[in-house]
């Protein structure tokens, strides 16, 4: 038997309204057509921005406080 190729991934930058403006695209499509792939990009982007949000407060949290 052959063995089958992995797929070839890619990782894109986009803005939070950028997304959203693909996510509203593929709304426009069938559900059973699009349903998988929005889930794929709805997992992916909440957890870089939790991730995110965790870096921004624990970079606020590490913030020495002003000397008097």
């Amino acid at each position: 038997m052959a063995e089958q190729a992995q797929p070839v991934t890619i990782k894109l930058e986009l803005t939070i309204d950028e997304v959203n403006a693909i996510l509203a695209s593929l709304g426009k499509h069938p559900f059973e057509s699009i349903f998988q792939l929005v889930n794929k990009i709805q997992q992916q982007g909440s957890a870089q921005v939790q991730a995110a949000e965790a870096a921004a407060n624990a970079a606020t949290s590490t913030v020495a406080p002003p000397a008097v």
